[in-house]
């Protein structure tokens, strides 16, 4: 029996999956069998597996796993919609629709402030009883669906986890992102660097992805990223790279996660990553008359990093 959302006994909040994902690594989550079940008078325990995990294969998604016994009113237990209220009386439901009918996912260049919030206190907190709250927390930029998916994504990561599932489900042909004010086909959001030509690349920042060299700058300040193809301008060729500075690693709130793959990557004989970043590239010529496409990002939502290529073969290039 599938368990999309889950109430999380360190958040004190009802959450899906990817957002328990988040806040692990951000550091509010540090127990993935601190979670019990959704349902009224429910408290079977739950799991959220691959929470902990560095996942290489992006395909291992964190998903819910129920131990022990439901109550025998539960909802899930039963087969029955959540009986999940947001604070302003609505309920924890949409109606579902056709995929050509559904609303496309928006991702937000910037997580709203209040995304990490700390665990919200409430009176039964501190009680030997347990008592889950009444009310799902409201929130403008996030909001649950009993299928435990969200309407709003706000890194890189998620797109292309979004994609993989889609592609799976065989929905993809009729899914489509929003991105700041744009639709975009899932199909259509990446671009392979792939000695393409520059001057017919999107004018608008799309996701740019291939293998990469990884290493630390000579100044020891942070990481250049540096793909192994080229994209070109007529005969000439513009290596491409991304800075990402120390200070930029820091100032991110899920930097465990980026730190603990770029150390595995850099300590590697041959140091190379299957990399992603939603930018545009800018063209530039050093004082050594090199040329360059470089990618830049200020937040470090627009990057993912990965051991392995996620994507299906055909992208592996």
């Amino acid at each position: 029996m599938a368990i999309d959302i889950a109430f999380c006994l360190e958040a004190n909040d009802y959450i899906d999956p990817d957002r328990a994902y988040d806040l692990y690594w951000s550091g509010i989550i540090t127990d993935k069998k601190k979670f019990i079940c959704a349902g009224v008078n429910c408290i079977a325990q739950v799991t959220c597996a691959n929470l902990d995990g560095d996942l290489q294969n992006m395909k291992v998604v964190p998903h819910y796993r129920t131990y022990g016994n439901h109550s025998d009113k539960c909802e899930i237990y039963n087969d029955l919609p959540l009986n999940l209220q947001y604070e302003n009386g609505t309920f924890v439901k949409e109606e579902k629709r056709t995929i050509d009918e559904s609303v496309v996912d928006t991702f937000l260049l910037n997580r709203p402030d209040s995304y990490y919030d700390e665990t919200r206190t409430d009176e039964w907190a501190n009680s030997r009883s347990l008592k889950k709250p009444e009310f799902v927390r409201l929130s403008n930029d996030t909001r649950l669906r009993e299928t435990g998916s969200i309407g709003n994504i706000y890194s890189v990561r998620s797109v292309v986890g979004r994609y993989i599932r889609y592609k799976k489900n065989g929905s993809i042909d009729q899914r489509r992102v929003n991105i700041s004010g744009k639709d975009i086909p899932y199909r259509t959001i990446f671009k392979c660097i792939w000695e393409q030509e520059l001057e017919n690349l999107p004018a608008f920042p799309v996701i740019y992805y291939g293998w990469a060299f990884v290493n630390r700058l000579p100044s020891d300040t942070g990481y250049q990223i540096k793909f192994k193809k080229k994209l070109k301008k007529g005969d000439d060729e513009y290596t491409s790279t991304i800075i990402l500075d120390d200070k930029l690693i820091e100032s991110y709130k899920i930097k465990k996660l980026v730190i603990t793959r770029l150390k595995k990557i850099n300590a590697q004989v041959k140091p190379t990553a299957f990399v992603f970043v939603y930018a545009k590239p800018k063209t530039n010529v050093s004082r050594a008359m090199k040329k360059y496409a470089n990618f830049s990002i200020t937040n470090l939502d627009m990057i993912d990093i990965n051991y392995n290529c996620p994507l299906p073969k055909e992208y592996n290039k």
